[in-house]
């Protein structure tokens, strides 16, 4: 089953929007005040959103399996945060259903596996980087964006699978341990991506990476 396109069962689908309506309140109260820095800031916030709606339609599908390809929402939080991610992640989704064709049902659902799960994962896996290891710009960007983001990628994955067996059974011209295996593999490919995207971003606009801290990665050394 692919929940972004197939109606999932009513109890899963309300159990998704149940837990989304909080984490949208919390996120949205978290940045009222000051959203975002204004120009270059929000325009990459914008045009980030459009772009994971655009990736989303390039998934891969297995014959009847939930369909794979890059997620890019580990590396949209970490650029953005926690709450700024999780809702241009909401906002991708919206357009991404929108142009797509989506179940709108199930946007509770696929908002906490394609927006919050991603974006809660990688906020504490970066905070436990920051907490653990020195201080340093290739730690942040090779830490979060290569290794932090593989872990991510992986564990929204299986989430992803997981939903969807309680769905349905896995009915796929592939096994679910073949499914997992490409995915897997995907997921590095992706890691390695997202690091080589998140380096970029830090030397060359790193006014726009909100979560890349230069009074602490780059302080000056004596």
């Amino acid at each position: 089953m692919n929940l972004v396109h197939d109606s999932a069962p009513v109890f899963l689908a309300l159990a998704g929007w149940a837990l989304l309506a909080p984490a949208l309140i919390l996120a949205v109260a978290a940045v009222r005040r000051d959203f975002l820095p204004r120009g270059l800031a929000e325009h990459a916030w914008l045009g980030g959103a459009v772009l994971m709606a655009l990736l989303w339609t390039l998934q891969v599908s297995a014959g009847g399996a939930p369909a794979f390809g890059m997620l890019g929402a580990a590396l949209y939080a970490l650029v953005f945060g926690y709450s700024r991610g999780l809702l241009g992640l909401l906002l991708a989704l919206v357009l991404h259903d929108a142009l797509d064709g989506g179940a709108w049902l199930n946007l509770g659902l696929n908002g906490i596996l394609m927006a919050v799960l991603p974006s809660a994962l990688v906020t504490v896996l970066r905070r436990l980087i920051e907490r653990h290891l020195p201080h340093d710009p290739f730690v942040f960007m090779i830490g979060n964006g290569l290794f932090a983001t593989l872990a991510v990628t992986v564990l929204t994955r299986l989430a992803i699978v997981g939903a969807c067996l309680l769905a349905g059974p896995f009915h796929a011209n592939v096994t679910l341990g073949e499914y997992l295996g490409a995915t897997m593999l995907m997921a590095w490919s992706e890691a390695l991506v997202s690091g080589m995207l998140l380096t970029a971003l830090v030397v060359f606009l790193p006014q726009i990476v909100l979560t890349y801290r230069a009074d602490v990665y780059a302080a000056r050394r004596h």
